[in-house]
């Protein structure tokens, strides 16, 4: 009898942990990078913070990797990571993946699983392009998951409830739709298709079920107010090669931040008289080692001549040397756009934004590349920000209404064009934008 009783005690703490292990969130964040022998930033941070002592860290991966030029689009040598629990720009702890040769790559594979105190970080290969010498594209998922209890208990962090990914994140998705301005319906619709996106499926749950159903009917009443058209051509002429100009020395200067033409599509041009009633650009006073100004220099000329893997591995030296060289992640932007890279591109030109936030034209191609991402939504609230930030910013202010039409957020569009020309009647890029934005507003 004493057995029995004893088997009963076990058994009964076995359910109470399992189900205790069950009633547990955790929360899960992904984040999908692809690796070429294309220039590319060598880190990424993910979306939300997480918990790591007591307190809320952005937490940052670093790509290790070694590419090999054996013919026009380069190999993969070996790739490994690093991720990083950052307070601000203060590193915290870091755990290393070490890194993998290439031969030994597979698809499906778990790179590496490591941990930063109770939080989870592993890196999984998802795709993999080959050719004769070796791998040329690798896309990695990457994912960073913890108990949803180690947020809860961060009761003085802002958003520290956040939990990505599930039911719940997607609420909140839906939260931040409802949470945007009426009058900016395409871009309350485009988050409220994220947040179906990051919802389970419906038929999982009957809660899942309700969400759909609701989300839906919410899309269904906005789209009558949200004009439905092509904001962008699917053929785009490419961009044109920037000319071989002199670089930067010694300090970053403005002087190439319109290095290349917007494609024709992006039709906000900046004029000598408009430069010349507006304020400057501020020049960044980041140094830049004279090496890899050399190196900027060099990848500007081979891409002159059409010299593109020569000119990548320049510019790849460039920013290996001085990764936050403003420049250089234009150039680094305008070569993965001209590629369609676009999820690249925004990567580099929001590193470049993060150097000089009040540059226009990057903005708008910012925004460019999130569209293409479906990420619009998301672009149009950071571009708000900046708007905000510099109020008699003219150019700012166009870039946003232009990003807003593109959108398709013909109101938001037609409000600020309006604003822009009740203080200057004579703004023709206001007026003309204007114009565009009435024949499709009716």
């Amino acid at each position: 009898m004493p057995r029995v009783a004893r088997l009963c005690f076990l058994v009964t703490c076995f359910i109470v942990i399992c189900s205790s292990a069950l009633l547990a969130e955790n929360v899960e964040q992904t984040l999908i990078r692809m690796f070429s022998y294309d220039p590319h930033p060598g880190s990424a941070v993910f979306a939300d913070k997480a918990p790591f002592n007591g307190k809320m860290h952005d937490f940052e991966i670093v790509f290790v990797e070694s590419w090999q030029a054996k013919d026009e689009t380069g190999t993969l040598k070996q790739i490994g990571f690093k991720i990083q629990a950052k307070m601000g720009e203060q590193i915290v702890a870091s755990s290393d993946i070490t890194p993998v040769v290439a031969g030994k790559i597979s698809k499906d594979q778990q790179m590496g699983n490591v941990k930063i105190g109770d939080v989870s970080f592993s890196a999984s290969v998802t795709d993999i392009a080959k050719n004769k010498s070796g791998i040329t594209d690798l896309t990695v998922s990457f994912k960073l998951s913890y108990d949803n209890a180690g947020i809860d208990s961060l009761q003085s962090q802002p958003d520290s409830n956040a939990a990505p990914g599930g039911l719940n994140f997607a609420r909140k998705l839906a939260d931040r739709a409802a949470a945007m301005a009426d009058d900016k319906p395409a871009a309350r619709i485009s988050m409220y298709n994220r947040a179906l996106m990051a919802a389970p499926a419906a038929d999982t749950s009957p809660e899942a079920a309700a969400f759909h159903k609701e989300i839906n009917g919410v899309i269904a009443s906005l789209q009558g107010s949200a004009p439905s058209f092509e904001p962008f051509r699917h053929t785009l002429p490419g961009i044109e090669k920037p000319a071989v100009a002199d670089a930067p020395v010694a300090t970053e200067t403005a002087s190439a931040v319109n290095g290349a033409d917007n494609p024709a599509d992006m039709p906000v041009a900046t004029s000598v008289a408009d430069r010349q009633t507006e304020t400057p650009v501020p020049a960044s006073n980041i140094a830049v080692p004279e090496q890899a100004v050399a190196n900027y220099k060099e990848a500007r000329t081979f891409f002159a001549q059409n010299k593109g893997p020569e000119g990548r591995e320049a510019l790849r030296k460039a920013l290996e040397i001085a990764p936050a060289y403003h420049d250089a992640l234009l150039l680094l932007g305008d070569n993965a756009t001209e590629n369609r890279r676009w999820a690249r591109a925004k990567d580099a030109f929001k590193q470049a934004l993060d150097v000089r936030e009040r540059d226009a034209d990057t903005l708008l191609k910012y925004f460019k590349a999130c569209y293409y991402i479906g990420e619009g939504a998301d672009a149009i609230l950071y571009l708000e920000q900046v708007r905000n930030k510099y109020p008699t910013e003219r150019r700012i202010q166009l870039t946003v209404a232009e990003a807003n039409f593109q959108l398709g957020d013909l109101p938001a569009a037609k409000a600020l064009c309006d604003e822009m020309l009740n203080k200057d009647p004579g703004d023709t890029r206001a007026r003309d934008l204007l114009q565009r934005v009435n024949r499709l507003h009716k």
